[in-house]
């Protein structure tokens, strides 16, 4: 049976309502076919694309693989995915295909149910968008904070909406001037969140700044949004105080009851009490009602589930389930929605006036240029930041995104906006979000402001000044062994300051958090951070008598990002020595690994390169191992036996040795006199001062050994490692072949860790002794 329906001209919009367009639909349609086996084995005729389901199917197929195929060859030009789903979509728009490619395709049947999946797909993200965001946050930005993120979206607007009011007809009404700039002008914080991890730079000085700026401007541009509601209502309405009152009595029903509600839920489940599927569903049915609200009152279903996730307490536990639960129909379906509205480009039927395109093309410089300079002027000036760093953060704030492009959309589904402004707001998207990050990549590199061009090692450290140290825990039993290896250091002639870095995983969030424990500030987010770490440290602190003091920071980020937050606290604290775990630990003495932690390990490898200062690895086995004292009497029982292994070089100059293993040609010293060295031999003549005053020392035991080649220092590392509990190393260049451990490298499964290291560490050696590998600073020159 066949009956005429209005039907959008690509999908439906994000207000369920359809343009005036008709086309002849079979009702009620296909979903099922036949099946394949009809059409291969027994050769019926029938036409798989007649049938909904299979249409469908083909159609996100069709998409993703050609989304794929972009994002394949642009990502590595620097460009984005959502590039790569626009492009997808102009694809099958009339500007492509004028053929019946994509009407067979995109059949009139199935253009209904697709959009609704793809619209379905953005309002989820929207929502985990939402639940990944703390409002609790905004009560600790500045005051500096709140001006720029307000001046960077109103006065924009000012401008805008005057420059429209000027130059455009007296047919153009002030509601769709203020519409158009209000677009132009609004700044979304899932947009700016979802740049900065694309460019990771989250957790860098220019992502802080930008996330913190972001959020103000996105609630500044949901003040705007909220206006213009209320006037499309009165515009097209005379009588609109039902639906001015719906809009409002569901925000205050959002901020006065669901949010005190959930956030009291989030409170129990923290305290213990049992998470239930019935949870979920309660939210999920605030979600859905929210967006048939939307629809029923003719309002776009955009914002309405972003308050929604607004309204839940982020991260763990009630965040992170549903973040777990439902981001992965957002991840499968947003791309769809991305590509539908790039099918709407239609170069072909759209009549460019000279009465819409210029104050349109005017309107989108003007807006565009003053949240620039407002940005750019503002941060530069009263943060003091590089020229070229303001410059950046001005970008991030101008980036448009998938938010915008849905706003968009819903504007011209609305006929607020003309085609020919779509077209220019299409390709705004298109411009902005594919060159921002290529000119932000330019401008901004956060190494530069930890590259080593200050000397921050322990060997230029003043041995009478104190010794800040940046101890980096992961787990719970790195705790242990920091703790063991600082109680061994203190008590000498100077102090330790010791910064105790806690990493957490960012779960179902999206700004980082960095917390100082020391300043006692309140912390107004909704986790319980590291109060054992806290107090185990400052017991240590309190037992120490003085010689070591602690500062406790939290740092939550992603683990792809952890070392912008070490790096931070390197050069705030001007560190000379940061301490990072292993990435393997050991359950017992027969060698068992108790966890692998492959992200820690890339993390390692990623501090090691561009550490602004020295870095150590320490590698616990002592945790579980019973150690019997070398002698019995009872001043011996309480020693920490330590050995250091010396072959010179920069990364083993600590002032610490107890065996020179010296290569053939150099024979044995025997006395204080050092070991003959060429003075023109710039590493040379350091060695020798260094073991010169080691030998001056009456507390340590020097002795000098012979290694021929790596055989003989294996021999020589197995009959030592076990009389002492922690051995030190330097971290050498493994391609700098000296013949102690020349060959080694070729062994080597663990290059971290050194030649000396990794053969400590090996199955062979069968250590049981905990490691302590030390790199010098990596001077590098920008």
């Amino acid at each position: 049976m066949e009956s005429l329906r209005t039907s959008s001209n690509i999908f439906v919009n994000s207000t369920g309502s359809y343009q005036d367009k008709q086309a002849c639909l079979l009702l009620p349609p296909k979903i099922n076919s036949l099946g394949l086996s009809k059409f291969f084995v027994e050769g019926q005729e029938d036409d798989m694309l007649g049938y909904l389901m299979p249409n469908i199917q083909l159609q996100m197929a069709v998409i993703f693989c050609i989304t794929q195929a972009f994002h394949f060859g642009l990502k590595r030009l620097g460009f984005s995915a959502l590039i790569s789903q626009i492009l997808a979509g102009i694809l099958f728009s009339p500007v492509i295909f004028k053929s019946n490619i994509s009407k067979n395709l995109f059949t009139k049947e199935s253009l209904e149910p697709f959009g609704i999946i793809s619209v379905t797909g953005f309002q989820f993200f929207m929502f985990s968008s939402g639940v990944k965001s703390d409002v609790n946050m905004l009560k600790s930005l500045g005051r500096k904070v709140w001006c720029i993120g307000s001046l960077s979206v109103l006065l924009p607007l000012l401008l805008g909406l005057g420059t429209l009011q000027m130059i455009t007809d007296r047919e153009t009404t002030f509601f769709g001037n203020y519409a158009a700039a209000t677009s132009y002008c609004m700044t979304s914080f899932p947009v700016i969140v979802t740049l900065l991890t694309e460019l990771k730079l989250l957790n860098s000085e220019l992502g802080r700044l930008g996330l913190s700026t972001a959020q103000v401007s996105d609630v500044f541009s949901l003040f705007l949004i909220f206006f213009m509601s209320v006037l499309k209502v009165i515009s097209k309405d005379n009588d609109g105080g039902e639906s001015i009152f719906i809009i409002v009595g569901f925000i205050v029903f959002v901020v006065g009851v669901v949010k005190p509600a959930l956030h009291s839920l989030g409170e129990k489940l923290r305290n213990g009490m049992p998470m239930k599927d019935i949870y979920i569903y309660l939210i999920m049915s605030l979600f859905l009602g929210s967006v048939f609200l939307s629809h029923y009152y003719e309002q776009s279903a955009i914002y309405a589930p972003y308050i929604i996730g607004l309204a839940v307490p982020s991260g763990p536990p009630l965040g992170s389930a549903l973040v777990e639960k439902f981001e992965v129909v957002s991840g499968l379906f947003l791309p769809l929605f991305v590509a539908t509205c790039g099918m709407r480009l239609d170069l072909v039927e759209t009549k460019f006036t000279a009465r819409i395109s210029i104050p349109a093309a005017v309107a989108i410089v003007v807006i565009t240029l003053s949240k620039f300079l407002v940005c750019f002027v503002s941060h530069s000036y009263f943060s003091k930041l590089p020229k070229s760093n303001a410059a950046a953060f001005a970008l991030v704030m101008c980036s448009r995104g998938v938010v915008e492009l849905a706003f968009y959309t819903f504007l011209s589904d609305q006929e607020i906006i003309k085609d020919e402004s779509f077209v220019f707001m299409l390709f705004m998207v298109v411009l902005f979000s594919g060159l921002i990050p290529l000119f932000v990549r330019y401008l901004y590199n956060p190494t530069k402001s930890y590259a080593g061009h200050h000397m921050r090692s322990l060997t230029h450290s003043d041995s009478n000044s104190e010794l800040q140290i940046i101890s980096c825990i992961h787990a719970p039993g790195d705790v242990t062994a920091v703790i063991r290896l600082l109680d061994a250091s203190c008590g000498g002639d100077s102090s330790i300051a010791v910064t105790v870095l806690h990493h957490m995983k960012l779960v179902a969030q999206s700004t980082p958090i960095f917390i100082s424990h020391r300043k006692e500030r309140q912390i107004l987010c909704e986790y319980i951070y590291s109060v054992n770490v806290i107090n185990l440290f400052n017991e240590f602190e309190q037992n120490s008598r003085g010689s070591v003091s602690v500062n406790a920071v939290t740092a939550v980020s992603p683990p792809m990002l952890m070392h912008g937050d070490i790096y931070s606290v390197a050069v705030d604290k001007l560190a000379s020595l940061i301490i990072i775990p292993f990435h393997i630990r050991w359950w017992k003495q027969d060698g068992t690994v108790e966890s692998e932690d492959h992200a820690l390990r890339e993390l390692n490898c990623r501090v090691l390169e561009s550490a602004p200062c020295s870095v150590a690895i320490l590698v616990d086995r002592c945790n579980n191992i019973p150690r019997k004292p070398v002698n019995q009497d009872n001043e011996s029982s309480s020693t920490y036996d330590v050995a250091m292994i010396f072959l010179g070089g920069k990364d083993t100059r600590v002032r610490l040795s107890v065996v020179h293993l010296l290569g053939p040609n150099n024979g044995v010293s025997g006395g204080n006199e050092g070991v003959s060295i060429d003075c023109l031999d710039f590493e040379s003549t350091h060695d020798y001062m260094a073991m010169r005053d080691v030998k001056e020392r009456e507390y340590i035991a020097y002795r000098e050994m012979i290694s021929e080649d790596a055989a003989a220092t294996a021999s020589i590392v197995r009959s030592m490692v076990d009389e002492h509990e922690l051995i030190i190393v330097g971290r050498r260049n493994m391609e700098d072949d000296i013949p102690q451990t020349a060959g080694l490298k070729e062994w080597c499964e663990y290059p971290e860790l050194g030649d000396l290291g990794d053969l400590i560490l090996s199955k062979e050696t069968r250590s049981t002794s905990s490691l302590f590998v030390v790199q010098k600073q990596q001077q590098k020159m920008l």
